[in-house]
C-alpha cells in the first residue's frame, strides 16, 4: 500500500477476493483512507435467508429471461476491527448483494427445486450497486491475463537468485507477452478458421500452437529466404495477412 501511495495522491481502489473478507482488513483499509470492494464470504449465512429478505425488501428486480429472476440491491452491516493501539471500533458498511433465482435452465427446461445463487460485496464506494456489481466482475479478466503470464509465458517461477537477472528475466516476458497479445488482436476477424464469431481477445497459449510453431518449409536462394506454409495449413491466410501487416506497418 505504501509503495503504490509513492506512484498517485489518488485514493486507492483494492478489489479483493472473498478470501479476504476479515473486518481486520476492511479496518486497515478504512484507517488509511482506501476505497475497497470485496466479495463477502457467506461462511454460516444460509442463502434462504438473502433470498427472503431480497424478496420482501427488494426494489430492483428483473426478469432477463423466462425463468430467472435476478434481484439487486444493498444492506448495511455493522462491523467491528481493532486499531493499532488496541481499542475496539465499530463502523457501517454497505453491502451490495446480486442474488439469483433460476426455475429453468437457458434451455427452457424446468428445474426440480429453484437454484438459489447469492453473490455480495462489501464496499465503501458511492457507486450505484449495478456498478459495484461490474467492477467485481471485471476482476476476472486481470485474472487471466495473471494466468497467462505464469502458465503461458512460464514465468511461475523467476529462474534467478539474483533481483537483477529476475527483472531482466520479467522485462523480456513483458516485451513477448505484449507481442503475442498484438498478434492475437491482429487475427481477431481474419478468416480464422476456429474463432467464433465474437471472440475478443486471443489466448497467448493460441498464439502460441497456431502461429509461432508452425510448421513450415524454408528455402534460402539466391540471398532470399521463403517460407513455405503448404496448402493444407489452414492458418497459412491468417499467418501471411499478419506478417503482412506488422510488415508494412514498420517499414
Amino acid at each position: 500500500m505504501s509503495l503504490c501511495k509513492q506512484i498517485t495522491d489518488e485514493k486507492l481502489l483494492f478489489r479483493l477476493e472473498s478470501g479476504n473478507d476479515e473486518s481486520e482488513n476492511m479496518g486497515i483499509l478504512l484507517e488509511a483512507g482506501c476505497y475497497f470492494n470485496i466479495k463477502h464470504n457467506l461462511r454460516h449465512e444460509g442463502k434462504e435467508s438473502w433470498f427472503s429478505m431480497a424478496k420482501e425488501h427488494c426494489e430492483n428486480v428483473t426478469t432477463p429471461r423466462d425463468g430467472k429472476t435476478v434481484y439487486i440491491g444493498s444492506d448495511w452491516r455493522t462491523v467491528s476491527y481493532k486499531l493499532e493501539d488496541g481499542t475496539e471500533k465499530e463502523v457501517s458498511i454497505r453491502i451490495v448483494y446480486e442474488i439469483i433465482e433460476r426455475i429453468t435452465n437457458k434451455y427452457g427446461q424446468f428445474l426440480m427445486e429453484p437454484d438459489i445463487e447469492v453473490n455480495t460485496f462489501w464496499t465503501n464506494l458511492d457507486w450505484n450497486d449495478q456498478d459495484i456489481i461490474n467492477n467485481y466482475h471485471a476482476h476476472g479478466e486481470c485474472e487471466q491475463y495473471h494466468s497467462e503470464l505464469k502458465t503461458d509465458v512460464n514465468l511461475e517461477r523467476l529462474p534467478s537468485g539474483k533481483f537483477d537477472t529476475n527483472e531482466l528475466v520479467l522485462e523480456l516476458a513483458i516485451l513477448a507477452f505484449n507481442i503475442l497479445r498484438m498478434i492475437g488482436q491482429e487475427t481477431l476477424g481474419r478468416r480464422n478458421p476456429r474463432h467464433k464469431e465474437n471472440v475478443k481477445w486471443c489466448r497467448r497459449r493460441t498464439v502460441i500452437n497456431n502461429l509461432i510453431n508452425m510448421a513450415c518449409h524454408v528455402t534460402r536462394h539466391a540471398r532470399q529466404m521463403v517460407i513455405g506454409l503448404g496448402k493444407s495449413n489452414v492458418w497459412r491466410d491468417v499467418f501471411q495477412y499478419v506478417y503482412g501487416s506488422f510488415t508494412y506497418s514498420t517499414a
